[in-house]
């Protein structure tokens, strides 16, 4: 009898949102067997099928079909991101706490006003998640496709971690796997930017930011751009950045040049005439990395999906130990054959939880041992009214400086300020927009230098578009502190 064999498959919303596009790559032989696509248009802003569900079966049965794919093979659907963030879940959440908690953040923005968001999520490092948000109402009407054909869907992706994967398989940051070596990715669309720090295979912090291509200049979206880079990347020390071009507009040379980035710069243009999954005669690349990465989904575990199919389940972090496992062999020589074709609400509180059980637990003993005495008034008053009269003191005087260093055309939605009874530790946490990126620097070192504290402010700035007018949303936090 013979062996069955085991084959991988992708199929992949490509990311300019033109193309369903197919991959199939055979694990026992090592070597991607099929690249194909097949056109369909979706809106970029909502996600909506342009073209209607009817094609997009017939579209996908025709790639089965012609492809001699049986319809029961598994199957990795790659999406082209709507809404991904990275986020600090709460201490101590439980499992099934977490797709509610994530619901709850997307909601918070103005996108999923009126849209029920569907959540995917992965861990990445320490108590961060990466999620994505996607409009529910589209995602049914794809899965019913699938489901109508009965295709299975062993996984939901989004573009972003499917494109991490295909990089680690295809070896283009095998130096810095290796050698644990900090490395970025910019990846352009006509509809949004999105950057990320990596060391290794871990996903250190991200940014999407929304780019309205069809109206704007060429040289503005490019200034845009580079001001998103230099404030997202910073004083990072990288190894390489590679850029993925998605984009049908803006030229990769180019726009490498106009970041400014002082490093080796890998460029993967994806369009129709470098994709010969897009039927380029003269194809750089066989198909996008999207594809790659969906279609090796199960060889490049280190890179988990960001999971729509059952978001419940999720990953843990790899830790560094782990890297050594990497499967390269599984991915074996077909793979190496093709990389050459490669290129909170404001809460003022004075206690933490801890303190919180220490404080009740001395009430109880104090109230205990002063029952039968006729100075309870007295002791209470000292106790209580004076502690609690110093405690507002300093909080008050941490919202007057927050408020008096604000910048102009600046504005805070939450303030959270938790300290210790004695104020030994102090831990802020301020979120608010700004017109401009540029003076939330000169604000974080005001306050730190008014508030004299041991550790200081770390800045984490996100670029918004909303009406077409572009802004700035920010968080402010800092690790416990010393009193000041």
């Amino acid at each position: 009898m013979a062996k069955a064999k085991t084959a991988n498959l992708c199929i992949n919303i490509v990311a300019s949102l033109s193309h369903v596009e197919l991959l199939q790559y055979d694990a026992a032989k090592g070597a991607f067997e099929v690249t194909d696509s097949e056109e369909f248009m979706f809106d970029p802003a909502t996600r909506e099928l342009i073209d209607d569900e009817d094609r997009l079966k017939t579209n996908i049965k025709r790639l089965f079909e012609r492809n001699k794919i049986l319809f029961r093979t598994q199957t990795t659907l790659v999406l082209p991101s709507f809404f991904t963030r990275q986020y600090a879940l709460p201490e101590d959440v439980l499992a099934e706490d977490i797709k509610p908690i994530l619901i709850s953040e997307a909601e918070r923005f103005y996108i999923f006003k009126k849209v029920d968001p569907e959540i995917g999520y992965c861990a990445i490092k320490g108590d961060q998640v990466l999620y994505t948000a996607y409009p529910k109402m589209p995602l049914n009407l794809i899965h019913s496709v699938f489901n109508e054909l009965k295709i299975p869907l062993a996984s939901i992706d989004v573009n972003y971690t499917a494109i991490l994967r295909g990089l680690v398989a295809m070896g283009v940051v095998h130096q810095e796997i290796e050698n644990q070596l900090k490395w970025g990715i910019l990846v352009i669309s006509d509809f949004n930017v999105f950057m990320a720090v990596m060391e290794g295979t871990a996903i250190e912090k991200t940014l999407e930011t929304p780019v309205p291509m069809q109206n704007t200049d060429e040289e503005i979206l490019m200034s845009e751009i580079k001001e998103d880079f230099q404030q997202f990347f910073g004083l990072e020390i990288l190894s390489k950045m590679v850029l993925v071009n998605n984009s049908l507009k803006l030229y990769s040379p180019t726009l490498g040049d106009k970041i400014d980035f002082h490093g080796p710069i890998e460029f993967f243009d994806q369009n129709d005439g470098t994709l010969a999954s897009r039927g380029a005669k003269d194809a750089a690349f066989p198909c996008t990395l999207e594809a790659v990465g969906g279609a090796l989904v199960n060889m490049v575990p280190e890179i988990p999906p960001l999971e729509m199919c059952d978001p419940d389940n999720i990953e843990t972090f790899v830790d560094d130990k782990r890297l050594d496992t990497i499967a390269y062999g599984l991915i074996g020589v077909g793979v190496l054959l093709i990389a050459l074709w490669w290129g909170t609400s404001t809460l003022l509180s004075t206690f933490t939880k801890g303190e919180l059980q220490k404080s009740s637990t001395l009430q109880a003993s104090i109230s205990q041992t002063l029952s039968s005495l006729s100075i309870i008034p007295e002791v209470k008053q000292k106790l209580y009214v004076k502690e609690g009269t110093f405690q507002n003191d300093k909080v008050n005087n941490i919202i007057v400086e927050i408020f008096k260093a604000l910048p102009p055309d600046t504005w805070l939605k939450t303030v959270s300020i938790k300290a210790s009874s004695d104020f030994k530790t102090i831990s802020l946490d301020i979120a608010g927009g700004a017109v401009n990126a540029d003076p939330l620097n000169t604000y974080v070192k005001e306050l730190d230098a008014q508030l004299k504290a041991s550790e200081p402010l770390a800045p984490t700035v996100t670029p918004q578009q909303e009406n077409s007018h572009r802004f700035f949303e920010f968080t402010l936090t800092n690790a416990k502190q010393g009193a000041h």
